[in-house]
């Protein structure tokens, strides 16, 4: 009998430490762990629910900088993928393929004992984001994109991005002028204008909506520089070939069958992505919402913060 309720009392002690475990409250702070094999850098500050951004090429102070309101209502880990940042560099670019990103983003996740993890994806990072969902469904516990759309191949990619400039450059004077500057940046060889303008600045500024908007952008972009963008092995950078294209093609292809809640939440203007795509992309996601952010870009949350801001909240708050 003794033995018994020995027994009885030790099964119960061990679902009590699982159930305590998976509701682990993440200390705020900045760690320096092996992550699947590779010594990653993550922060972690906020509160709430967890959520996870990093970008493959711009490492984590970008969002960092930006994503402060956030911490208001998750608990963000804000981490470098592998080769940005402090973050270790995988043996070969193969280790840079997205589906090593997909892993590591589970291993991280073990790591931290949380069952379920939101994801923020921008740009590219989007790409991982939905892959992660698509092969982890149970532990994702939603998603937010931005800088996303719906892509085609490597050429259509190419095509869709030069039409979308050609139109705006036809309304925006601004726009126009971006292009030109950077023309003249590469073919003159120049960082100044006549003017004393900064050349420099014009690759950041095609991805803005405005003047006003890229000056919230750029020293932001420039603290990324900083920290450092994914690095080169043995002198080559990694570059997307037409067969990792063509496997996420395959997999967007799946996307349909992704049943967790994602937002979408685009600039209006975002020259890369334009409106339709992101609407493509949100029709075949079935429990996604997509917000076009007017006087944005490529970056909402940063050039139009308050509205981008708001409408996260009120999109979260409409969950519960």
């Amino acid at each position: 009998m003794k033995s018994n309720i020995c027994t009885l009392f030790l099964f119960w002690s061990m679902l009590l430490f699982c159930a305590c475990s998976s509701n682990v409250q993440l200390k705020y702070g900045d760690y320096f762990e092996e992550i699947d094999g590779l010594k990653l850098n993550y922060s972690i500050r906020g509160k709430g629910p967890e959520m996870l951004v990093g970008h493959v090429s711009s490492g984590k102070i970008g969002y960092q900088l930006s994503l402060q309101p956030l911490e208001e209502f998750f608990t963000m880990v804000y981490y470098e993928p592998r080769g940005t940042g402090q973050s270790e560099i995988p043996s070969s670019l193969e280790g840079y393929q997205q589906e090593f990103i997909v892993e590591e983003i589970e291993a991280l996740r073990k790591h931290l004992a949380v069952d379920q993890i939101w994801l923020f994806g921008h740009s590219d990072q989007s790409a991982i984001a939905l892959q992660y969902a698509l092969k982890f469904p149970q532990q994702t516990a939603g998603l937010i994109l931005s800088g996303t759309s719906w892509i085609g191949s490597q050429q259509e990619s190419y095509e869709r991005r030069a039409k979308s400039e050609k139109e705006r450059a036809e309304t925006s004077p601004w726009f126009a002028q971006v292009i030109q500057d950077w023309d003249d940046m590469i073919q003159y060889n120049k960082s100044t204008a006549p003017d004393g303008r900064d050349l420099t600045d014009a690759p950041i500024k095609w991805w803005c909506y405005d003047e006003i908007s890229a000056q919230k952008v750029i020293p932001i972009v420039r603290e990324i520089a900083k920290a450092g963008r994914r690095k080169p092995i043995n002198g080559e950078f990694v570059r997307e070939s037409e067969t990792e294209r063509q496997k996420y093609l395959n997999a967007q292809q799946q996307f349909s069958s992704i049943q967790n809640n994602i937002l979408i939440l685009n600039g209006i203007d975002d020259t890369n992505n334009p409106p339709q795509y992101a609407k493509q992309l949100h029709q075949n996601l079935p429990n996604s919402t997509l917000l076009l952010i007017d006087k944005a870009g490529h970056f909402p949350w940063i050039e139009n913060s308050e509205e981008s801001f708001q409408s996260i909240e009120n999109w979260f708050n409409s969950l519960n």
